[in-house]
């Protein structure tokens, strides 16, 4: 089966109006055509190729400028298409074509999609302001579950993903496992459930690294993760043993370090800290005496909860560190704390 999507935009432009008018976009039903009416048009088990008309900057005539394009395995809820367009699970597609001659067919290819996922897409364009059109149809895809018969030869899944440990961080739930031996690799996906036997695909796109944040938790509350590898012929391992993990419980009340263990220490030192509220920005980092920075050991957005960091006594180099005092600084936009560290030969 093959999916597309036609969006036809138009501009208009009125001289005593005060401020300009957005591009705009007329909305079609969403259309299917055969392999016989769209011939380079095709949706594989990992990928999807997408085409629409190409629209006009005034009317239907000169070129538009730019278009933004963006997909989530998430439909769009009645007609709130902004929330749907922002949210943190819609994908926004990087290196879409410039707008061809007005008429003209355009078309993406967009790769790394799950194998038997269904995705939903939406198409914007704008002028060279920028004025930015209304949001096109939603084109609706699904990925084959089977091997890509296009593909030769290869009906064999991967071996099962090994080694996946899970790790609360301030931003989440860490996964980590073992990287696939598999030749024709594409990628990974990633599944979660609160019990073990009904786990749900977490990723809407292929990973490529053998690591992968979930920043979507509650606090309290026992997550399974399992991962899976997926070869370049769709092929999709068989689900290891799930790994289980459970959320830091409501936020502490006050964000602060509590006192490093051991101190003094000779090889290492824990770090546990607690954050109150949600922060777009921590840091974790280690000072000396003279408030030079010795090692930063972990920044970026956190939820609230307790954590822990491991410092090796190393600087941000990989060398160790001298013996003597350093300080441990806790920050987040609302807070800060610090704590002494006594390292020893």
């Amino acid at each position: 089966m093959v999916f597309h999507f036609m969006a036809d935009f138009l501009m208009r432009a009125e001289r005593n109006l005060i401020f300009s008018l957005a591009l705009l976009a007329a909305l079609l039903p969403q259309a299917t055509a055969g392999a016989q009416d769209l011939p380079h048009s095709s949706v594989t088990s990992t990928s999807a190729t997408l085409r629409w008309t190409a629209p006009g900057d005034d009317w239907n005539e000169g070129r538009a400028s730019q278009y933004d394009m963006r997909f989530s395995t998430t439909p769009i809820s009645g007609t709130d298409s902004l929330s749907w367009w922002t949210s943190s699970k819609t994908i926004v597609c990087v290196g879409l074509p410039r707008p061809g001659e007005p008429g003209t067919t355009d078309s993406f290819i967009v790769s790394g999609l799950v194998p038997g996922r269904t995705y939903y897409f939406v198409l914007r364009t704008s002028d060279e302001i920028p004025n930015w059109s209304f949001f096109s149809n939603v084109a609706v895809v699904t990925t084959s579950s089977l091997p890509d018969t296009s593909l030769p030869g290869d009906d064999s899944p991967p071996a099962p993903v090994a080694g996946l440990s899970v790790t609360p961080v301030p931003q989440g739930i860490l996964l980590s496992w073992s990287p696939s031996p598999d030749p024709d690799l594409a990628g990974y996906v990633v599944y979660r459930g609160t019990s073990e036997g009904e786990l749900d695909p977490l990723t809407a796109q292929l990973l490529l690294t053998s690591s992968y944040t979930d920043t979507e938790t509650s606090p309290g509350t026992t997550y399974f993760y399992a991962v899976t590898a997926v070869d370049e012929s769709g092929n999709e391992s068989a689900v290891a043993q799930a790994a289980q993990v459970t959320t830091p419980d409501a936020a502490p009340a006050v964000t602060r370090l509590l006192a490093p263990f051991p101190s003094p220490c000779v090889k290492q030192t824990t770090l546990v800290f607690e954050i109150a509220e949600q922060t777009a920005a921590y840091s974790l980092k280690i000072f000396d005496i003279y408030g030079r920075l010795v090692k930063s050991l972990g920044q970026g957005p956190a939820l609230a909860g307790q954590y822990a960091s491991l410092w090796d006594l190393t600087g941000d180099g990989g060398e160790r560190v001298a013996p003597g005092v350093y300080f441990s600084v806790l920050s987040t936009e609302h807070a800060s704390s610090y704590k002494k560290i006594l390292v020893l030969k």
